[in-house]
């Protein structure tokens, strides 16, 4: 009886602690054994570089969550910095300006999100919300819903998205430098600590003399830049700015980051489990478009995957530190 209530107790935590990784493997192995394509080495490293895009954004809203915030913003703001980024390439020819003007319009909007959150107190979902709605309008009056073109970008232009480092694409060497700074950031640092002190208990970290508005408006900030980041990688890849392009960030973000807090029985957002949720979104994606399952179908098993992954968790006894 004692052996296999102790047995019990370890299978428990083992699928606490390594579900969602175990979930990874086992998308994996049925999308390798379904398909005749999926396990090669082209299609992993294109899935790498699909799921770059996804990943750096997805780093970003992670701290937003580890502070116990929320960004809906993304998705249309994605779009906004795409093609200011592609209008200002298009008529100076300078990347370099181009890509300061991209970054500063992603600071901007997470600037504009943590004064309506953090210091006016609107609640995080309709304040992102409004500034995303602000975002749609604004991308789709400047460009009159069209996408803008280009005739010859700069090779550098073309290196960000599309460029390779050896073997390996160069947007997924920027995903994994972004892994390592969020890792250490969130882990190892004051900043890090104090975020997850804010989301876990707001009150006592105002009383513990946390200036909790000052670390919630930079988690806001960092969710801007990464969403800047990861349009430049977007438009650098279609050739083009394309204002509706970033609107499937939104969910699949927040599946990722969802996912996340699954992870290791941590019961939080973490850059570990950000990474490893994005890569189940993105073999989602891959694997079941190479089956041409609908686009709707995937919409639904994506949905099924992050309630399953919850539950579980919850089943176990995990405390997941989820707040809107």
């Amino acid at each position: 009886m004692n052996k296999e209530t102790t047995s019990t107790i370890e299978w428990s935590d083992v699928l606490r602690r390594y579900g969602t990784v175990i979930g990874a493997l086992l998308i994996f192995v049925i999308f390798s054994l379904t398909t005749d394509s999926f396990c090669t080495s082209r299609n992993l490293l294109m899935l790498l570089r699909q799921m770059s895009m996804l990943t750096i954004i997805a780093f970003g809203f992670t701290f937003v969550m580890a502070a116990g915030g929320f960004d809906m913003s993304i998705g249309n703001s994605a779009g906004l910095v795409s093609v200011i980024f592609a209008i200002v390439l298009m008529n100076t020819s300078n990347f370099w300006l181009s890509l300061l003007v991209a970054l500063g319009v992603g600071l901007i909007v997470g600037l504009i999100n943590a004064v309506l959150v953090a210091y006016i107190g609107l609640p995080d979902f309709i304040g992102t919300f409004a500034v995303g709605s602000i975002a749609y309008g604004v991308k789709m009056l400047v460009t009159k819903g069209n996408p803008v073109f280009f005739t010859s970008p700069p090779a550098v232009f073309t290196f960000i998205g599309q460029g390779y480092v050896g073997p390996i694409p160069f947007p997924v060497i920027l995903m994994l430098i972004f892994l390592v700074i969020t890792v250490f950031v969130l882990n190892r640092t004051k900043l890090g600590r104090r975020i997850y002190a804010i989301g876990g208990n707001t009150t006592a970290s105002l009383y513990a003399g946390i200036k909790v508005k000052w670390y919630r408006m930079i988690t806001f900030l960092l969710s801007g830049l990464s969403v800047s980041i990861a349009a430049v990688i977007m438009t650098s890849r279609l050739n083009s700015g394309q204002p509706l392009a970033g609107e499937n960030f939104l969910l699949d973000v927040i599946a990722v980051v969802f996912l996340s807090t699954t992870m290791f029985g941590e019961g939080e957002p973490t850059a570990r489990g950000s990474f490893v949720g994005a890569l189940i979104i993105s073999m989602l994606n891959n694997g079941l478009t190479m089956l041409n399952v609908p686009y709707y179908f995937q919409y639904i098993t994506k949905g099924l995957v992050v309630i399953s992954a919850v539950m579980l968790a919850v089943v176990l006894g995990q405390k997941l530190r989820v707040k809107f």
